[in-house]
């Protein structure tokens, strides 16, 4: 049973795998994998979500600023690292990309400001973009939509933790912002 799945699993592969150089294999990955902020290498479980378009992060205390005439955010990220069990903050800040519009069911719509960050996951590097919103009230801290995972995976919905980041000496970055 496994080899069929597995098989039909490569066949889904073939389209990116000739696409001559344009686009990379996709890695196949779990509904829940360990994602790494680069510079602090604090690990989070993170959710990977197909069904969402735009991944988002735990942020509080969002502040908008300027730096060199572009507006940037700076906020709080806080969540139990994965390697100590402890509760960590991360004091972050990023470019401001755009804000997104986010409709609520019998609720007024809301903006929330999107940054750039840069995790590791697996053996890459990626520079994407996140909303920012208070996830306490969620499971996980980190949420990778569809927008993220088109390019890089395939998302096996039986399986987690696939995958571990390792990214030490990698200085290559994959970009995923427009």
């Amino acid at each position: 049973m496994k080899t069929g799945y597995l098989a039909i699993l490569l066949l889904a592969l073939l389209p990116s795998l000739s696409a001559a150089g344009e686009r990379q294999p996709k890695m196949i990955l779990g509904w829940l994998e360990t994602t790494e902020f680069v510079d602090s290498g604090m690990r989070i479980k993170t959710k990977l979500d197909p069904g969402a378009r735009t991944s988002s992060m735990q942020a509080t205390n969002i502040e908008h600023f300027t730096r060199d005439g572009a507006p940037w955010v700076r906020f709080d990220f806080t969540d139990e690292d994965m390697v100590t069990g402890r509760e960590q903050t991360l004091h972050l800040q990023g470019p401001l990309v755009r804000e997104v519009q986010i409709k609520r069911h019998g609720a007024p719509n809301i903006t929330r400001p999107v940054v750039a960050q840069e995790i590791c996951l697996y053996h890459q590097i990626y520079r994407a973009e996140f909303s920012l919103t208070d996830r306490d009230k969620f499971n996980y801290a980190i949420l990778l939509g569809r927008v993220f995972l088109e390019d890089v995976a395939l998302v096996d919905s039986s399986e987690t933790f696939l995958s571990r980041p390792d990214c030490d000496g990698h200085t290559a970055v994959r970009n995923l912002i427009d």
